[in-house]
């Protein structure tokens, strides 16, 4: 039975100039329906960049990814906004929301987006703002709110349309201490609704807690694969030797 999506020595590079860097060199990955999919690794190691290529806002230059078994090599402009309107649930640090908009504006928006109408939205719409705990912010304008607020609502807008996989880049980076806490929470409920969930991340607790894989990038390479119990283990002293500030959090 193939896998959900899969990526098979999938490489992407980066030109500036007269310089070529490599975003990813030769990833292979596969991608089960229900899988919780931590990715850690230190900064530039191209944790993102390969988010990006799953979610087809980015393109690779080598190598196979398929997607239901369809190979998205011929993919066109048209098919990857199709595939995300489909599929994917993107979630950003910087939020991505209109902040002149109310918390439930912003979240009808992108069922809007993808076709639907507005008398059809609001039953949903009003679900997602109390799965989160904002139901007397529904009417606020998102400008308003805290970052982790903030961040609900982007959480719960991708997951308006139900897609297939929700993505999570470094989505408390730019939240406050306190803050992340809530986020986490909530990522944390929602990895029971069925998704697949990639989440990029350095919260290592929390990826250690609710992950059923941890990857570990470096140099756009994934250097380390397995559950928690495999990654975490002390009997992984070659994985150890490559992740140099992650070492103390190993032991």
């Amino acid at each position: 039975m193939s896998h959900m999506i899969e990526l098979h020595k999938v490489s992407k590079y980066y030109t500036n100039k007269d310089t070529v860097s490599t975003g990813l060199s030769r990833i292979d990955l596969n991608l089960d329906m229900g899988e919780f999919v931590a990715i850690t690794g230190e900064s530039g190691s191209g944790k993102s960049t390969l988010l990006n290529v799953i979610s087809g806002l980015d393109t690779y230059e080598e190598g196979e990814m398929f997607v239901g078994g369809q190979d998205t090599s011929a993919f066109k402009t048209e098919d990857y906004e199709r595939y995300r309107k489909t599929f994917i649930g993107n979630i950003f640090q910087d939020f991505n929301l209109v902040n002149s908009y109310s918390v439930y504006q912003n979240i009808e928006l992108s069922m809007l987006m993808c076709g639907m109408k507005h008398s059809d939205c609001k039953e949903r719409v009003n679900e997602l703002i109390e799965l989160v705990n904002l139901g007397e912010y529904r009417r606020t304008k998102v400008s308003k709110l805290s970052g982790g607020q903030k961040q609900r609502v982007a959480i719960v807008r991708a997951l308006a349309m139900h897609p297939e996989f929700m993505l999570f880049d470094e989505v408390t980076a730019a939240l406050d201490p306190e803050m992340v806490r809530e986020v986490l929470d909530v990522i944390m409920e929602l990895s029971s609704e069925g998704q697949t969930m990639l989440i990029v991340t350095h919260e290592m607790a929390f990826a250690r807690a609710v992950s059923d894989r941890i990857l570990f990038m470096a140099d756009g390479e994934v250097i380390c694969e397995g559950s928690p119990e495999e990654v975490f283990s002390s009997e992984q002293e070659r994985m150890k030797s490559f992740l140099g500030n992650y070492q103390n959090l190993l032991s």
